[in-house]
């Protein structure tokens, strides 16, 4: 299916979908999904939509809440009935939700503030941080009341107890007794049990475990999300007490978390020293009764730019611009250390001041950090002071090392292994900077003339910073060029088409820069280009901006028959010969024996323009007197040659003594290729040659199209007002398709018969792509149409219309016998006018062999039981 035809079909739904249904009904048949995307747009983009398309935003958002909100959707058993009304409701709803999802508006996101190094280390939920029972315990755990300890006995005697330590203390031995064990570590514990053991138990051994740990009771307090008491794991730590409690607020400090124990500090914790350095030896373990208090933070810093880790830092009091970066991660390869700035904040109420730094040095590294100091570090400029840059139609395009004495040939060493094959040889640019001011000039050289002689004056030296051009072939971008002139008319087509439909130009506007956002975006994952004016703009927009007064811009321009006109840089020496070269060359339709050079020539108190006529006869030769030096602003206009058409060509097909195709020149006839063919055949039917004209066939291909439009039109329009429409729209549709698809034939009807008797008047001036069939020669007359029986009938001379309608059985009772026709063996109709078809004979030279009767249908007939009921409903 066409781009057009989709294109056709889409608005269409969408203009009956906005147009035909009343916005409440509308709302109710949107799927949830549709509204609920249409709903994500910010308010002031959904009325925007809905001015546009017409829709009312709040009916429909109120209705389908309305819907939402209804809990009843039938009895039990009842079946379910879908809520739309018709098929044509339930499509229009899918290509609106469709309709949305490609209308999606891409909403700006607001740039996110920074964040607080550490913050999110305790976004997530935890609900327990207990460890699991089979936890390694530390050898330091010291034991106390709730905790149990399991023992295995092995040896002369294998049993296991499971002993939980009670509050005075002990643990109950069936064996020893009580043995008191709280307060002391676990492995003073397991050593205990295993002497007591040893010393009653001969030939019986002991291991002692850890079974089940008790649970401890510790107070979060100060800049906690969630205060409170908590009831915890014997083996929690400081981080793993701050997940249970939420983390730190937005106040709190990372860098000094205390614990309290017995109303003495016993310990503080730097959450930058787990997260930086890994180092977890300040994580202490926590006891019973012990509190967890996290205060408001001292000092924060700013850390933006070319940096690993750019965001907020904690300070600790004695932190340098050194330890800054470092908590930052350090500098990105691309920092430029000598350009860093600190923001400092000044007190009561002062202006913040600047201060420039460079951080490749110690002193400025020492230089220690305040609260609200903010810390940029540029990113170097993207600047390589001895480089080449290759661009365009080259295998390996990019950045080169620059070395005294390199040349073109340097860089491009082979035409094969170096260059692509739409590579032009024969035009290539140097863009080379001249001045501080980063101004820029010009040498055209010849890329073929650089790569076979190298070394010599064809091979340029190279700068640095120098840039090389390399186009591709003129040919490939004249191709590119028809492309995009299709592409433009299709455009302006498809547009007519909208605005026949009744569609604003601001829609279309709309619909025309979403499509071209979608082609740019397509385009970047396409290969560079290397066509001349994509490879120059930017060329030509220099040139443009850095000419100043007595430095006019350096620009001339060709237009005409070459292969690429346009605009192109000078440099001063170009000639004119380098001009023509520069745009790919002459077409083969060129003028050579006059030009038009256009000068700009400046006089008192104004510019005036100098027209000379410049032959180009001379253009491969460098010396030749018409190479006419350059100046600013020239422009070449080559003519072209008056009706130039080398290609032209007819085809002869069918009785033909020499058929095929011929070229023809300026002002040749039917008649002189015909000649040269040597005539027809024997065989030839000169009366029934078919001949077609490819301007006539796109006249008739766009006539059709242009009745689809109407059919859909007139359509669209019966379906807003009171008109009777017996057809639906897949029916429109298929009649709209059939004749967007006609190619059409393009027939034209010619005498044949007088242009090979040598009349002039008959003769047909010959166009490109015209085609002439000769069949072979028919002697039979067909009669189709309103007769009994359709038949084709041998050719008797004498015979009329009649006597071959009465070999027909007759006309029937529905025949239109006042407006029967002649279809000529060429293609020509010869109507009756109304008279009796009496009037056509051969007498007269009206019926000849090969010709067609055509009996039409009676439109107006009526049987005789219509007519008499409708009389006697009238007399009545």
């Amino acid at each position: 299916m066409s781009m057009t035809k989709k294109l056709i079909q889409k608005i269409f739904f969408i203009a009956a979908m906005l147009l035909i249904n009343l916005p409440e009904l509308y709302a109710q048949q949107i799927s949830p999904q549709a509204i609920e995307q249409f709903q994500s747009l910010p308010r002031a983009q959904q009325e925007a939509l809905a001015r546009q398309y017409g829709v009312d935003v709040d009916s429909i958002l109120a209705s389908q809440s309305q819907n939402s909100s209804q809990s009843s959707i039938g009895q039990p058993g009842e079946t379910l009935q879908p809520i739309y009304n018709n098929a044509q409701s339930q499509n229009q709803t899918d290509l609106f939700a469709e309709f949305l999802q490609e209308r999606q508006i891409q909403v700006e996101e607001e740039p996110e503030e920074p964040q607080r190094y550490g913050m999110d280390l305790f976004d997530a939920e935890v609900t327990t941080f207990s460890p699991v029972d089979d936890a390694l315990v530390p050898s330091e755990y010291r034991l106390g009341p709730g905790d149990s300890l399991v023992v295995q006995l092995f040896g002369k005697e294998n049993e296991q107890y499971s002993l939980e330590i009670s509050r005075s203390g002990e643990i109950n031995f069936p064996r020893f007794g009580p043995i008191s064990v709280a307060g002391i570590s676990f492995d003073d514990a397991e050593a205990l049990i295993q002497q007591r053991v040893s010393e009653q138990l001969i030939g019986v051994q002991a291991v002692v475990s850890m079974g089940r740990l008790r649970a401890i009771s510790v107070f979060m307090a100060g800049e906690v999300r969630r205060p409170g008491s908590y009831a915890v794991s014997a083996l929690t730590t400081v981080t793993q007490a701050l997940f249970v409690s939420g983390g730190v607020s937005d106040i709190g400090s990372l860098r000094n978390i205390e614990v309290k124990r017995s109303g003495e500090t016993v310990g503080t914790f730097d959450v930058y020293d787990l997260l930086m350095r890994g180092d977890a030896s300040n994580d202490l373990r926590l006891q019973s009764g012990d509190v967890v208090f996290v205060p408001p933070y001292h000092s924060l810093v700013e850390v933006e730019g070319a940096v690993r880790r750019p965001m907020i830092y904690e300070l600790d009091g004695t932190e340098t611009i050194a330890d800054v970066v470092d908590m930052a991660g350090g500098f990105e390869t691309s920092a430029h250390r000598g350009s860093a700035v600190l923001e400092r904040a000044q007190g009561r109420g002062e202006l913040p001041e600047l201060r420039n730094l460079d951080l490749s040095k110690a002193s400025d590294l020492a230089i220690g950090m305040r609260d609200g100091d903010l810390l940029r570090v540029p990113v170097a400029a993207d600047y390589v002071d001895n480089k080449i840059t290759i661009e365009g139609a080259v295998v390996r395009p990019g950045n080169y090392a620059w070395y005294e004495g390199i040349r073109v040939s340097d860089l491009v060493r082979s035409v094969n292994t170096d260059l692509l094959q739409e590579v032009d040889l024969g035009y290539a640019l140097i863009v080379r900077q001249k001045s501080v001011r980063r101004d820029i000039e010009v040498q055209q050289f010849d890329l073929g003339a650089a790569i076979f002689n190298k070394g010599s004056e064809s091979d340029p030296l190279l700068r640095k910073q120098d840039r090389i051009l390399i186009f591709g072939l003129a040919e490939e971008e004249v191709f590119a060029e028809e492309v995009a002139e299709e592409e433009e008319r299709q455009r302006l087509e498809v547009e007519e088409r909208l605005m026949a439909l009744g569609f604003t130009p601001e829609q279309i506007d709309s619909d025309r820069e979403q499509t071209e956002r979608e082609s740019e975006r397509a385009a970047e994952d396409e290969e560079p280009s290397f066509r001349r004016q994509d490879l120059l703009k930017p060329v030509l927009g220099k040139l443009r901006t850095q000419a100043r007064e007595g430095e006019p811009v350096q620009i001339v321009s060709v237009s005409g028959a070459v292969k690429v006109p346009g605009e192109y840089p000078l440099k001063q020496g170009d000639k004119l010969f380098d001009l023509i070269r520069a745009a790919g060359g002459l077409h083969d339709s060129a003028y050579l024996d006059s030009a038009e050079f256009r000068r700009v020539a400046e006089l008192a108190g104004g510019v005036e323009s100098q027209f000379i006529d410049v032959p180009l006869t001379g253009v491969g030769d460098p010396s030749s007197a018409n190479n006419i030096e350059l100046q600013s602003r020239d422009h070449l206009t080559v003519r072209q040659v008056p009706d130039w058409s080398p290609t032209r060509t007819i085809t002869l097909a069918g009785e033909v003594r020499f058929p095929g195709t011929y070229l023809f020149g300026k002002g040749e006839t039917l008649g002189d290729v015909l000649e040269r063919a040597g005539g027809l055949t024997e065989d030839g039917f000169a009366a029934g040659a078919t001949f077609t004209r490819e301007i006539i066939r796109e006249r008739e291909a766009a006539q059709a199209k242009y009745y689809a439009d109407q059919v859909v039109s007139s359509y669209a329009a019966a379906t807003l007002t009171r008109e009777e429409v017996k057809l639906d729209f897949v029916e429109i549709e298929q009649i709209s398709a059939r004749l967007e698809t006609y190619e059409g034939i393009g027939r034209m009807v010619i005498d044949l018969e007088s242009i090979l008797a040598g009349e002039a008047a008959a003769d047909v001036a010959l166009l490109d792509g015209d085609v002439l069939l000769i069949p072979e020669r028919n002697n039979s007359i067909a009669v189709i149409g309103e007769v009994l029986r359709s038949a084709t009938h041998s050719y008797q001379s004498g015979f009329d219309v009649q006597d071959y309608l009465e070999l027909s059985a007759g006309m029937t009772k529905r025949a239109d016998d006042k407006n029967v026709y002649i279809v000529k063996a060429n293609g020509a109709v010869i109507m009756s006018g109304g008279e009796s078809w009496l009037k056509f004979s051969s007498r007269d030279g009206r019926l000849e062999p090969g010709d067609t009767i055509v009996v039409p249908i009676n439109s107006s007939y009526k049987d005789r039981w219509s007519f008499w009921a409708e009389i006697t409903q009238i007399f009545y």
